[in-house]
């Protein structure tokens, strides 16, 4: 995870900067210090239509079967003019308490897709666990390829592509996964309630 402020490098755990001294308390004094709740695709705006939603949430499903331990949300919102999406995304996936989600999959295993119906634009920002799988080229691969659907409304579309383009992702990063689960990997130094489900369903 990176400071949304400044973009240094930030270690699992560091609630301030040590850089430019940005901290999770600011964007609490902000936004608020209270958890978010939220579901699989959380939209305070009601812009998607039923069968919309529902084609996203049937992607975001066959995701998870594919990478049980790992868990795409969405989060849709007009927020106020000026807002800075990425300290926007940092608080939210910080406060954020994901009502599908169990004990072994905190918002540490999320890539949290957030947009901005004012600006019309989007940012993605992952959980400490899930930020390990891809990269900040892969990040960008993501969001060049879907704002141009934002930018013209089209979430459904746009949406779609983040989800199935992050599945493409990981299939192409197999070999830094399967590397992750052999001993001294960042797999195999964590709690092994963790692993109670395998990273990749490979039987597909």
């Amino acid at each position: 995870m990176h400071c949304p402020s400044c973009e240094h490098r930030l270690v699992a755990g560091q609630d301030r900067c040590d850089l430019c001294g940005f901290h999770l308390g600011a964007l609490d004094a902000r936004y608020g210090g209270q958890d978010v709740a939220m579901d699989q695709i959380t939209d305070t705006t009601h812009f998607l239509r039923t069968h919309d939603r529902d084609h996203l949430l049937d992607s975001m499903d066959a995701f998870e079967d594919q990478f049980p331990q790992l868990h795409p949300a969405i989060y849709i919102a007009e927020l106020p003019a000026k807002t800075k999406l990425p300290e926007f995304a940092t608080w939210l996936i910080n406060r954020a308490r994901v009502s599908v989600l169990d004990e072994l999959r905190q918002s540490e295993n999320t890539y949290l897709f957030v947009i901005d119906l004012t600006s019309r634009s989007m940012t993605v920002t992952c959980g400490y666990f899930a930020e390990q799988f891809v990269s900040e080229n892969d990040l960008r691969e993501l969001l060049e390829d879907a704002s141009p659907y934002i930018a013209a409304g089209d979430l459904r579309e746009g949406l779609g592509k983040l989800i199935e383009n992050l599945r493409l992702i990981l299939r192409r990063n197999y070999r830094l996964l399967l590397k992750s689960m052999k001993p001294g990997g960042p797999l195999a130094t964590r709690d092994p309630g963790t692993l109670a489900k395998p990273l990749m369903d490979t039987s597909e």
